[in-house]
């Protein structure tokens, strides 16, 4: 990529920036201060005025589906697994896969996971075999099946029975993880993986933050992942880097509905389904060398688009010898002026397209509601105009047969060019 002509004290650094994902668990695409949340978040505010939001971000709608695309830019199901990978399974990553942390260490980056794996309990998986060079990470516990343990890199620090790895009382460990590590590596580029474990269930906010929302515990904690953010830029500014840092705060899948607490803001559904509210969440970059401030972007994007950019701007070329499904949009962070969208479809294998303005649904989606009291339902190749009706309320397939059979011709083209090249996941023998 080409180098700004900003000039700040880490001018001949600007190829290749520290990059920052923060990664939250079940945040709903309403619950931040910008989109208009009760929930008061002003340093992820802050990202948005001084970085680009980007409104049509796309995950997949579990946790980790959406960290194996992460890590290997690519479909989950491309990737061998799109279900949750559960610790008592001997499955994970699989160590053939090329992972974004693994690029960026080519690159030259120091790189570091905090927080939440959950990409397989097992040796082979391990982040530190994966291209982290550290990491304070939670793993199975290795005394009961029933619980967690924490762990910096392979050295055991938390063993307690039944481990609640979201309990608030481990935010100040892992914070202060991840500003050691910005400390220590201010000199050279780095890689962050800040991935919380919040605001997942249960909600057990930090005792500084209890009470601290209109919206309960879930609220508390969403104010407790906000200072978080505010913390790791404080540092970086702190150490004179900021400028020259790309900050990508997202999350993996849409909330939990459940009263009182998140919201998929004006997205229908939520976790576990395939409508907006699923797999559609809040995300803002910031760079202050590149990104205009308080600039937006309404194209469709996605979390397997992250590892083809960071090679971009890292200055390291993606994998070649397999099919990467991400696509690089560095073009975007800088606002270049595109005759064309640079992705032009996103698809969730077995289930839905989204295409420009339009998404199709190529099978029945159901999603329980608020208390789980009610199951609603969308019928097969159901077709929304988003750009209209962002809450997926109205069916218009019938109106618009020959829209429905444009999409539908492409995404069997997706899914032909998919099932074509597929790997495994990662296998612990029996």
């Amino acid at each position: 990529c080409s180098s700004s002509n900003k000039t700040t004290p880490q001018a001949g650094a600007l190829a290749q920036p520290n990059i920052i994902v923060f990664l939250t668990d079940d945040q709903g695409y309403g619950d931040v201060g910008y989109n208009g949340s009760k929930i008061k978040t002003p340093h992820i505010d802050s990202l948005a005025k001084y970085g680009m939001t980007f409104t049509d971000f796309y995950v997949e709608n579990r946790c980790s589906p959406t960290r194996l695309a992460f890590m290997t830019g690519s479909y989950s199901h491309r990737a061998g697994h799109s279900k949750v990978i559960y610790r008592t399974q001997k499955i994970g990553i699989n160590p053939a896969e090329i992972t974004t942390a693994e690029l960026l260490q080519q690159a030259g980056y120091a790189t570091a996971l905090v927080g939440k794996w959950h990409l397989g309990e097992w040796e082979p998986f391990h982040p530190l075999n994966h291209g982290f060079d550290q990491s304070l990470t939670f793993l199975a516990s290795g005394k009961s099946n029933a619980g967690f343990a924490l762990y910096r890199d392979r050295e055991l620090v938390d063993d307690r029975h039944k481990l609640r790895k979201t309990d608030g009382e481990f935010t100040p460990q892992l914070l202060q993880a991840g500003k050691d590590f910005i400390t220590q590596n201010k000199d050279k580029p780095f890689f962050l993986f800040y991935a919380t474990p919040t605001p997942h269930t249960p909600w057990i906010p930090n005792e500084q933050f209890a009470g601290s929302s209109p919206v309960g515990k879930y609220g508390d904690v969403v104010r407790e992942i906000d200072w978080q953010v505010g913390e790791l830029v404080r540092t970086l500014e702190e150490h004179g880097v900021a400028d020259n840092t790309l900050f990508v705060f997202t999350s993996d899948n849409g909330p939990v509905l459940r009263e009182p607490g998140p919201e998929a803001g004006p997205l229908r559904g939520g976790k576990w389904s395939d409508f907006e509210g699923g797999i559609r969440v809040p995300t803002v970059m910031r760079w202050p060398a590149r990104i205009k401030p308080g600039s937006v972007n309404s194209e469709i994007t996605g979390i397997i688009d992250l590892l083809p950019t960071f090679c971009a701007v890292a200055g390291v070329e993606p994998p070649q010898d397999r099919v990467i499904d991400g696509i690089n949009v560095l073009p975007y962070l800088e606002s270049q002026q595109l005759d064309e969208p640079i992705r032009e479809v996103f698809i969730v294998p077995g289930s839905i397209i989204r295409m420009g303005q339009y998404k199709l649904l190529t099978k029945q989606l159901s999603y329980k509601g608020r208390g789980d009291k009610e199951v609603v339902h969308a019928q097969r190749w159901s077709l929304f105009d988003l750009a209209n009706d962002i809450g997926e309320t109205t069916d218009i397939s019938a109106e618009n047969p020959e829209i429905v059979a444009k999409l539908k011709a492409r995404y069997e083209q997706e899914m032909a060019l998919l099932n074509q090249a597929t790997r495994e996941i990662g296998r612990v023998s029996e």
